[in-house]
C-alpha cells in the first residue's frame, strides 16, 4: 500500500518473494510486445494516458474481462517503470487507473523503421505461460485448465511428484511467515479457538500457542465454528463471487464479537516500485492465469467484507509480503 515504510526485515522478506515470481514479468513483458500495447499507446500521442477499456477497445477480442486482465498486466509493467500510472477517482466511489509510456517503455516502440527493443526481447526467449498471457487478454478463462484439461490443484495433485513440491513450498512459506506473525501480531493471544482454512492442508502454523486448535472444513459449504477464523492467502484463489460466499459462511460460524483474520498481499491502488509491489503484481497475473484469483486493493478487500455482513475491516499490519487484515462481526 502507498507510504508505508517496511521494516529492514520485512523489506528483505518481500525482496525474496518478489524473486520467487520474478519470472513473471518476462512473461508479461512478452505479452505486452505481442499485444502492440507500447505501440498502442505510443498512438495515443506524447504524454497520453489510456485506460485498460481504451486499450481493450484496439485489441481484435471480444472478451468481457480483457480490460481487467489489461489492468493487471499493465500494473505489474508499472512496478518495473515501463509505463506510468495515473489513478482517479469514479463519481461511483471506484477508481480508475489510466496508463502512459514511462521512459524505459518508449525503448519498445519501434522508430521510422520499426526498429525497438521488442526484437531484442525477441532474441531472449519466450515462455509457454507468456503466450498464453496474450490469450487471457484476447480470450479470458482459466489458462492452465484450457492448456491441460484440468483445474490448478487438479492437476498439481494428479502426480505425487508435484504434489509434494506444492506441499513442501506451502509448508515453508507458511513456517517463515507464522514465525514471523506470532512476533508481531497479538491477535491470536486472547483465542480460545480458530479455524485455519486452507486449500492445502498444511497445519504447521502456531505450535507455540496452546489456545490454538485447527478444525477441518469444506470452506464452501460450511465452516466450523470458533472464535475466530483464518484465512491464510486464501482469498487471492478466487473471483469476487465465490471470496463473497466464503465470507458469509465465516461470518455465520462466528459468534457476535468474533473476528476473521485474512492474510494477503494488498496492491496499491497506484503500482509502486519496491519488492512488495513486484511481489504483489507478479502474484496477481499467476492467480489471474491459473485459478481465475486476484490480488486486491484494500478497498476491494474491504468492499467483499462489507457484502459479507461484516461491520468493521481494519488492516493491522504487514509481514513478508502479506498484510494481516482483520474483520469484525461486531463491534
Amino acid at each position: 500500500m502507498e507510504n508505508h515504510k517496511h521494516g529492514e526485515d520485512e523489506e528483505a522478506g518481500a525482496l525474496a518473494l518478489a524473486a520467487c515470481v520474478s519470472h513473471i514479468f518476462p512473461m508479461a513483458l512478452d505479452a505486452a510486445i505481442q499485444l502492440d500495447l507500447f505501440e498502442i499507446i505510443a498512438r495515443a500521442g506524447v504524454g497520453a494516458l489510456l485506460s485498460p477499456s481504451d486499450i481493450a477497445s484496439q485489441l481484435p477480442t471480444s472478451h468481457d474481462g480483457a480490460a481487467a486482465v489489461l489492468d493487471s498486466l499493465l500494473r505489474l509493467l508499472a512496478t518495473h517503470s515501463l509505463v506510468t500510472c495515473s489513478v482517479s477517482e469514479l463519481e461511483n466511489g471506484g477508481i480508475e487507473r489510466r496508463y502512459g509510456l514511462a521512459p524505459a517503455g518508449k525503448f519498445f516502440v519501434g522508430d521510422e523503421n520499426g526498429v525497438s527493443f521488442a526484437q531484442l526481447r525477441a532474441i531472449t526467449g519466450r515462455g509457454a505461460l507468456g503466450f498464453s498471457l496474450k490469450d487471457a487478454v484476447l480470450e479470458g478463462g482459466n489458462l492452465t485448465q484450457r492448456i491441460h484439461g484440468k483445474s490448478n490443484y487438479e492437476l498439481i495433485f494428479s502426480n505425487p511428484e508435484t504434489a509434494k513440491v506444492m506441499n513442501d513450498g506451502m509448508k515453508a512459506h507458511s513456517t517463515a511467515l507464522m514465525r514471523k506473525t506470532v512476533r508481531v501480531y497479538d491477535g491470536f493471544s486472547s483465542l480460545s479457538s480458530i479455524v485455519d482454512v486452507v486449500v492445502v492442508r498444511v497445519l504447521l502454523l502456531l505450535s507455540s500457542l496452546q489456545s490454538v486448535e485447527h478444525i477441518g472444513g469444506d470452506m464452501f459449504v460450511e465452516v466450523p465454528k470458533g472464535d475466530a477464523i483464518l484465512l491464510k492467502f486464501i482469498l487471492h484463489n478466487w473471483n469476487d463471487e465465490k471470496c463473497i460466499k466464503l465470507l458469509e459462511n465465516c461470518y455465520k460460524a462466528l459468534p457476535d464479537k468474533g473476528k476473521l483474520i485474512v492474510m494477503d498481499s494488498i496492491l496499491s491502488n497506484s503500482p509502486q516500485t519496491d519488492a512488495h509491489a513486484k511481489y504483489a503484481s507478479g502474484m496477481d497475473i499467476i492467480m489471474l492465469t491459473h485459478l481465475e484469483g486476484k490480488e486486491r486493493t484494500k478497498n476491494e478487500f474491504e468492499t467483499l467484507a462489507t457484502k459479507a455482513g461484516f461491520v468493521e475491516f481494519k488492516v493491522v499490519c504487514y509481514v513478508y509480503g502479506m498484510w494481516i487484515m482483520e474483520l469484525m462481526k461486531s463491534v
